[in-house]
């Protein structure tokens, strides 16, 4: 199943750039606890700031990266993108399926 489709069974609201599916600021928690709660691997996250005129700037000195071996916990996770600056907008996150 891919990403899109995923974010649709959970009513993640995202728009899509290219191939990655790019969620807003407001339900990057809800894709967290979606992430966690079904089992799958959480990889990490890009962070964005998406103008008005749909330009997006990554803001690399926010992005996360994790091993499948070194996952945080879900609360890590959650305080991690709460404490982003308000200039993150918009993230892109990265799982995979646990089997």
């Amino acid at each position: 199943m891919s990403q899109a489709e995923l974010f649709q069974n959970w009513r993640i609201p995202f728009v899509m750039f290219g191939r990655e599916c790019v969620v807003a600021r407001a339900s990057a928690v809800d894709v967290i606890k979606q992430i966690y709660g079904n089992g799958f691997i959480f990889l990490g996250y890009d962070a964005f700031t998406v103008f008005p005129d749909g330009k997006r700037q990554p803001i690399t000195e926010f992005c996360a990266s994790f091993s499948a071996e070194n996952q945080p916990s879900i609360n890590a996770a959650t305080l991690s993108l709460k404490n982003d600056p308000l200039q993150v907008t918009h993230y892109v996150f990265v799982f995979k399926p646990s089997a």
